[in-house]
């Protein structure tokens, strides 16, 4: 609190340009929290093939505020109890199908299914309250392998913190 009037005061003692910019920001910076905020955006680069129960693994990370998603084990994980929003889309290839599931912590969520023959397109939205800690993942639902047909552009795999609790 004392470093907040100190500012306050900075603010009504010089308010020249730099000065007061800097100020505010520094008050805006106290009272919000840089580290809270928390959101990704990844897809997969290139035709990837899943083995049985396989975690997708998003390869080009587009946002990662907050460090949260894990590109090389394809797992976000929540720094903060919230609720938050993840989404998922799908496209496979015209050779098969492909289930995913959207897991949390094990546990299967959702289910997305894109059909063989054509380039189908699937997705899941979901608002979700997590707990700090909980982990999120989307994997291979089959036992057989899956085609999913991408070049950074279809398969996406995202999320958001929308307030924490």
């Amino acid at each position: 609190m004392v470093v907040f009037w100190f500012l306050l005061g900075l603010l009504f003692l010089d308010c020249s340009d730099g000065v007061y910019v800097h100020t505010v920001q520094t008050i805006h910076d106290l009272g919000q929290g840089k580290d809270q905020a928390v959101a990704f955006t990844a897809l997969l680069s290139k035709v990837t093939t899943l083995g049985s129960k396989e975690v997708v693994k998003y390869d080009t990370v587009l946002t990662n505020v907050g460090g949260a998603y894990v590109p090389s084990t394809g797992v976000f994980t929540a720094p903060y109890k919230g609720i938050y929003t993840i989404s998922c889309s799908l496209m496979s290839s015209p050779s098969n199908f492909v289930h995913l599931n959207i897991m949390k912590n094990g546990n299967a969520l959702a289910l997305l299914y894109s059909a063989s023959g054509t380039y189908p397109l699937a997705s899941q939205t979901m608002q979700l309250l997590l707990e700090k800690g909980d982990k999120i993942w989307i994997q291979n639902y089959n036992t057989k392998t899956a085609k999913m047909h991408d070049h950074n552009a279809f398969n996406v795999f995202s999320g958001v913190l929308i307030t924490r609790m």
